[in-house]
């Protein structure tokens, strides 16, 4: 049998497995999005069964088989070297995710599925009555299913890949380990700690107009005519409403995404739609070539996150982007914003003020946010802490870090959804992914030049074409440490997002520039 026979039945699997996942991935995005309440036990045994059939085509007798007779081992993921190179990225890949998943029990992957979608409707009512000792049990159930995850996969006491907290990083950020982020958060967060208090001395912005109240579905009316502005392609995708924010990918031609409304928050859902369509652009963008196999991922969630994080922040709160799309916006809202001017609108999207919740903090105290939830995780899952303790754990590195501290859970432990799905090892992704984003916008106007004046004129397509060429374009078939070094020649580093920040806010808030670096 040729190797392209044989490439072929393996290509059918990884196809057939996908088609599964996102079957999966649509019972998942109708739970959070429109799922009546008493549905939500009979859609943990839908997901439970999906999930377990999907674990089955990828694992069989077969799937180990063709990969061995194209060469593809544990030691030799590529496989044989005369395969084309893409196929020797797939073989890689493919290799990853059979090993990880051959290990998992089949009756493991559907409880793990079945008790997530329990826990996450368990979340969203917790979160709205402010019980977190409702949802301390399903809690405990996916800290225990995490566990037990990486274990299966040689992580944790007796196996040698490293700590339990290490697999579940790995699966988000392959190869870095906690101590790698230890190295990078570190400095970050004293260099932020530092300018936090520098620019609290400093005079605050007037966001008083940001108040309102402002119409929920006039907001979702500009949100819409944004998403069609910044590129976001609605024959492929949609926007919907969810507890919190996010992306799915459910078919390379469905992209969804989600957004909140509130009244007295304008900025929450415009944000929201803006980071979110970071995520989808990257979804959108593969090439062909990759569409519809397992290369069709992104890189790692660190470099998702800087597509999204780079969108929302460097884009969406950069004063280019507003001379271009504030008018529009006073269009839907001339009540509140008619006699306000783009430089006050920016420096009130700039206010820095600590918040309770990251989704709505700003650029300069986001990463402490993800900090703390990155020490929280570590004590939680080297035995340090115990799920009960989180809520007084998370009230005392609030206080430290951000000098604030929530009246409820709600405002706290709750305002995530990521613990109710399992996915401890997630949050570093969102700070990294700003150091990500920065080092890219580094090289984006070194090959661009004026970027800026595009941007203020609404046309995003330079930067589209850079972002498709460059970093959508290889899926998963770098590791995010070859992608970054591909992209710009040099390792990942704090300082491009540290020398930006410190930059932007020196000028904002007229600090002296001694001041601001340590």
């Amino acid at each position: 049998m040729g190797y392209e026979t044989v490439l072929e039945q393996l290509h059918t699997i990884d196809r057939e497995y996908r088609y599964l996942e996102k079957a999966a991935a649509v019972l998942q995005w109708d739970e959070e999005t429109y799922l009546p309440a008493q549905g939500v036990a009979e859609r943990a045994e839908q997901r439970a069964l999906l999930q377990g059939v999907a674990h089955d085509r990828l694992t069989g007798a077969e799937t180990g088989r063709l990969l061995e007779q194209l060469g593809s081992t544990p030691q030799n993921l590529r496989g044989d070297e005369k395969l084309p190179r893409i196929e020797g990225d797939f073989l890689k890949v493919m290799r990853r995710n059979y090993d990880r998943a051959v290990r998992l029990p089949a009756d493991f992957v559907a409880g793990a599925a079945r008790a997530e979608g329990l826990s996450q409707a368990a979340w969203v009512e917790a979160r709205r009555h402010n019980d977190f000792a409702a949802f301390l049990p399903h809690l405990i159930t996916m800290i225990d299913f995490a566990r037990r995850r990486v274990e299966y996969w040689g992580f944790g006491e007796g196996g040698s890949a490293g700590s339990v907290y290490d697999g579940l990083l790995d699966i988000y950020e392959p190869g870095m380990t906690a101590q790698d982020i230890r190295t990078v958060f570190e400095p970050l967060r004293d260099r932020l700690v530092s300018l936090l208090k520098k620019i609290a001395r400093g005079p605050e912005p007037d966001v008083s107009f940001l108040k309102g109240p402002y119409d929920s579905d006039e907001q979702a009316r500009f949100n819409h005519e944004l998403m069609d502005l910044l590129g976001f392609d609605l024959s492929r995708g949609r926007l919907d409403i969810s507890a919190h924010p996010f992306t799915t990918s459910l078919g390379s031609d469905d992209i969804r995404i989600t957004t909140r409304y509130f009244k007295d928050n304008l900025l929450s859902s415009i944000f929201s739609v803006i980071h979110e369509s970071g995520h989808a652009f990257y979804e959108m963008g593969f090439p062909p070539t990759i569409r519809g196999t397992c290369l069709a991922e992104g890189a790692s969630m660190s470099v998702h996150e800087s597509q999204s994080r780079f969108w929302e922040n460097v884009i969406g709160r950069g004063r280019p982007f507003w001379e271009g799309v504030f008018p529009m916006l006073q269009t839907h809202f001339p009540e509140y914003l008619g006699r306000i001017d783009t430089d006050s609108f920016y420096r009130a999207v700039n206010q820095v003020k600590p918040s309770l919740i990251r989704v709505d903090a700003d650029e300069v105290s986001y990463s402490l946010h993800i900090i703390l939830r990155f020490e929280l995780e570590q004590r939680l899952f080297s035995g340090e802490l115990k799920a009960e303790d989180l809520p007084s754990a998370w009230r005392s590195l609030m206080q430290e870090f951000l000098g604030l501290e929530p009246e409820n859970d709600a405002q706290g432990v709750l305002q995530d959804v990521h613990w109710s799905m399992g996915s401890f090892g997630y949050f570093p992704s969102y700070a990294l992914g700003n150091l990500y984003g920065l080092q890219l916008w580094q090289k984006i106007r070194e090959d661009l030049g004026d970027v800026e004046t595009a941007l203020a004129r609404k046309n995003f397509k330079a930067l589209h074409t850079w972002l498709r060429e460059r970093v959508y374009c290889w899926g998963c078939r770098l590791d995010p440490a070859e992608l970054l070094m591909n992209i710009t020649g040099k390792k990942l580093s704090v300082t491009p997002f540290l020398e930006y920040i410190e930059a932007k806010y020196t000028k904002l808030y007229g600090l002296t520039t001694s001041g601001v670096s340590s």
